[in-house]
Parts: C-alpha cells; structure tokens; sequence
C-alpha cells in the first residue's frame, strides 16, 4: 500500500505513520506521531487530501487506494 501511496504523491523521506480504513477504501498517512490539522487543502481529481498544521504538511489523506492497486496490478 505504501508503494501505491508513493506512485500517487511525492512523500517525504523520514518516519511515517500509516492508518487505513477498508470501510471507505482511504489510506491517511501521518508525517508526524501526532498532528493536530489547522486546515486541508484537497485534490479531488487525484483523490487526495493534504493535511496542515499552520503551513507544515502534517498529513495526507489517499482515497480508493487498493482501487488504484486493482488497475496497476490486474489478475
């Protein structure tokens, strides 16, 4: 799931924290332990969702993430 979430969006190199919820298919990686968002911004067209705490990136939210596993790797 990380390499799908890498082909998506350039994440930064250092510790990351990874939640998914396979109820709504949205993988929401953290790059901080603990984060406290002021504001997103969204890119619905790429189903993404950027996290802010003032102007630090603190959080990425990437929506259908094994639907775009299912077209990259077909069976």
């Amino acid at each position: 799931m990380l390499a799908a979430a890498r082909e998506r969006v350039d994440l930064p190199p250092g510790k990351l924290w990874l939640d998914y919820q396979d109820d709504v298919d949205t993988l929401y990686v953290r790059l901080k332990e603990k984060t406290h968002p002021t504001h997103s911004k969204s890119n619905l067209d790429e189903m993404i969702v950027f996290d802010y705490e003032g102007e630090e990136l603190v959080g990425i939210e990437i929506m259908d993430i094994t639907g775009q596993l299912k077209y990259a790797n077909p069976r």
